[in-house]
């Protein structure tokens, strides 16, 4: 433990990647919290509308993380070497992958928003509202597929710090945009929801050409002609889906779980749909050191390995595993005795704002066990490029008890919401015994980029 704390050149690294990191993900959170209370003003109706909107964004942004998320491992192992131009290479593979994806999401809600709504909700108030917000933030779909691909060729190569003014431009954008269409002022009428939608759309636009143009201008390693990004040929692609396929297919089930889970918690009141969306948005916010640990060891590891320092990967690993969960006891400190505070800032019926704490304090008792499994699963197997592994942990968890005791619960025995959502959150206490394991047995370091024949992938210098 001593020797964790003491070590200064393991905290530089990880606070140079934490910090931003960090600071994005709380300007991201910050935002969803922003866009909630301007539109809880609305009632439990819009709140819920634009929650389960957001469940088809975030099965949208998870399948877009999961092809930037195996691009990064190829990146960030490819920066050990100094491989720049196999970088540009997997850059220009990710757009293209992700403008695809985002392309699909983006059809499917401007052209069929009904089919979407319908399958978390037949409130009638609830699915006009969720129409009016989807089909104008459908567009945003092909931004952020921009923003994420460049987003994670920086942190990929060290530069952490462009993403994350980005998303505080955004913000500051939003809430400013937020203010004046939802309620109406400056001369504009009051839009509710749709001006909701409208604001979001213009933040993620500006915050889109804020990082591509500092991702062309702060570095030498991404700037390069358009033959270097789309040069890569079948081979290239098949190393990359060899490795990333698992990542993608994680992300997908993950996203998948996560809104079945609201399908759930809608089969119990459209309330209970009302106070998780709440719920999760305050968790997010606590949980914004979760992430940026994660994300910053997944760099960690990934640049060592790529570099061939096998042993200094294990050593970031072993004092990451510990460190994540001593943050995680502390933040769920800090959550169990906000939780009153912040809820109380929505305009929501008593009986709503007593479950959203209860639900919020069930977060903060399994923050320590979610910080672990979020560090393991997507920081270290995902930086040692053990991909399989953690998608196999994440399908049986969630698919195979999860879910199931969920449904159960909430459909044959009613039972209310937070129990519901504590027989849910059992998951990860499942998880925890088979990352340990992974984590100690050392199985996790493969090394993708060993010994790669840059003639064989398609490039040329």
């Amino acid at each position: 433990m001593k020797k964790i704390f003491t070590d200064k050149k393991f905290f530089a690294i990880i606070l140079t990647l934490l910090i931003p990191i960090t600071l994005q993900n709380l300007v991201t959170s910050s935002l969803n919290m922003v866009d909630n209370l301007m539109i809880g003003r609305l009632g439990e109706g819009a709140i819920a509308a634009v929650g389960l909107v957001n469940q088809y964004f975030f099965i949208f942004n998870l399948c877009v993380l999961g092809i930037n998320a195996g691009a990064s491992i190829f990146m960030s192992q490819f920066w050990g070497k100094k491989d720049i131009l196999n970088i540009r290479k997997m850059l220009g593979l990710d757009l293209v992958f992700s403008m695809l994806i985002s392309f699909i999401f983006f059809l499917l809600a401007f052209l069929s928003p009904q089919s979407i709504i319908g399958i978390f909700t037949k409130d009638s108030t609830v699915t006009s509202l969720g129409i009016q917000y989807i089909r104008i933030i459908s567009i945003t779909f092909l931004l952020t597929s921009i923003t994420q691909a460049y987003s994670a060729a920086l942190r990929s190569i060290g530069m952490a710090r462009a993403p994350m003014f980005g998303s505080l431009i955004g913000l500051a954008i939003n809430a400013s945009l937020n203010w004046v269409f939802i309620f109406g002022h400056f001369g504009f009428p009051a839009m509710g929801v749709a001006g909701a939608a409208i604001a979001t759309s213009i933040a993620r636009l500006v915050e889109m050409i804020f990082v591509v143009v500092a991702a062309y201008k702060s570095n030498d390693v991404i700037p390069c002609k358009l033959k270097e990004l789309i040069g890569f040929n079948f081979d290239f692609i098949k190393m990359y889906f060899k490795t990333s396929y698992s990542v993608i297919i994680n992300e997908l089930v993950w996203s998948l779980g996560l809104t079945t889970y609201s399908i759930i918690y809608a089969k119990i009141g459209i309330r209970e749909v009302a106070s998780m969306q709440i719920a999760n948005t305050i968790n997010n916010l606590f949980m914004i050191l979760c992430v940026g640990i994660a994300s910053a060891a997944a760099i960690m590891v990934g640049n060592k390995i790529g570099a061939g320092e096998e042993e200094v990967a294990i050593d970031y690993a072993t004092k990451l595993g510990v460190l994540a969960p001593i943050t995680g006891f502390f933040t769920g400190i800090a959550l169990w005795m906000a939780s009153p505070y912040v809820v109380s800032l929505f305009k929501i019926n008593p009986d709503t704002i007593n479950t959203t704490i209860t639900v919020l304090r069930m977060m903060a008792v399994f923050a320590p066990l979610r910080f672990f499994n979020v560090l393991v699963i997507v920081g270290v197997l995902r930086g040692g490029g053990d991909t399989t592994y953690s998608m196999l942990v994440q399908l049986g968890t969630i698919w195979c008890f999860a879910i199931p005791v969920g449904y159960i619960a909430a459909v044959y025995f009613k039972l209310p919401l937070e129990q519901v959502f504590f027989i849910i959150c059992l998951e990860e206490v499942a998880k925890i015994g088979f990352e340990a394991k992974r984590l100690k047995s050392k199985k996790w370091i493969k090394n993708v980029v060993m010994d790669l024949d840059c003639q064989s992938m398609g490039i040329t210098a």
